[in-house]
């Protein structure tokens, strides 16, 4: 009797414990609202933002980067256009002709800072060359949008494309090329205002020479040449180690210089980083404009 006593005991302080675990272990929804810097202190905020202003109304090299917004909204900060660090000074939609009311919604933010943002037209993914250029063009002006990029594969793709987009633009907007100077013909160069030089693969030195010496025979002014990289590509110096590649193509806008600045593809992998986001991209900004 005292042994089943004690196990009757043993049990139901078990299910006692079983049951008080069962309340600790509950999920429960939790309501947290995420407030924002500018939320927070808008006085100070305003206050940065004045001084972002007036360092982009100075001289500096640009930084120019593709951008995948979404049209289904974003999923969390990485995918949206508020999250990109303010000194950025082009963000270039690759999702353009989508361009979604969330997108919308953050543009009052990329104006305050003076960050352009134009739309891509990836000629190379488009079925229809002609749509494609009208889809970017209402996207531009019903979004009012700052401008326009675009790639070619051939001299007539990109002469056509020179010859639309520029009418189409206003005085205050841009025209971006990012690919090979080869394909723009001769008298279609000032019409565009920035080139941005296909050196994403470039792996060392050498062959980046060779890259910027073909777009300066093409008659590119060396000011108006950005270089390209890729967050997930690979850099070797003269003596064939290996660095940081957003670094070693930051260096050599600088160094190949004066040019306009720096372009930087696949950023998205750079958001998370356990001191700060976007660690990669703010580095180089910073060494291009220390």
């Amino acid at each position: 009797m005292k042994n089943i006593l004690k196990i009757t005991l043993a049990i139901a302080s078990c299910s006692l414990l079983i049951a008080s675990c069962s309340d600790w272990t509950k999920v429960e929804s939790v309501d947290i609202k995420e407030t924002m810097p500018w939320e927070a202190s808008p006085k100070e905020w305003a206050e940065y933002q004045a001084r972002v202003r007036d360092y982009k109304n100075r001289p500096h090299k640009l930084v120019y980067i593709r951008f995948a917004n979404s049209p289904q909204g974003v999923q969390n900060e990485r995918g949206s256009l508020r999250s990109l660090p303010d000194s950025l000074d082009i963000v270039s939609l690759t999702n353009g002709e989508n361009f979604s009311k969330y997108d919308a919604e953050d543009m009052s933010r990329m104006r305050a800072v003076n960050i352009k943002v134009i739309c891509q037209i990836d000629l190379a993914a488009a079925e229809n060359a002609s749509a494609a250029i009208d889809k970017a063009v209402t996207t531009v002006k019903e979004n009012a949008l700052d401008g326009y990029s675009f790639t070619a594969t051939s001299k007539e793709t990109a002469s056509e494309m020179v010859k639309r987009l520029s009418s189409a633009k206003s005085e205050s907007q841009i025209l971006v090329f990012e690919g090979d100077p080869v394909f723009i013909n001769s008298e279609d160069i000032a019409k565009i205002d920035l080139f941005v030089l296909a050196t994403e693969t470039i792996e060392n030195p050498y062959d980046l020479r060779i890259v910027m010496d073909d777009a300066l025979e093409q008659g590119v002014p060396k000011e108006r040449i950005l270089l390209s990289a890729s967050q997930n590509g690979v850099f070797y110096n003269s003596e064939n180690v290996e660095i940081p590649v957003l670094e070693a193509m930051a260096d050599n806008v600088v160094e190949y210089g004066p040019m306009a600045g720096f372009a930087l593809y696949d950023i998205e992998s750079d958001y998370y980083h356990y001191d700060r986001n976007w660690s990669n991209l703010r580095s180089a900004i910073h060494r291009l404009n220390p």
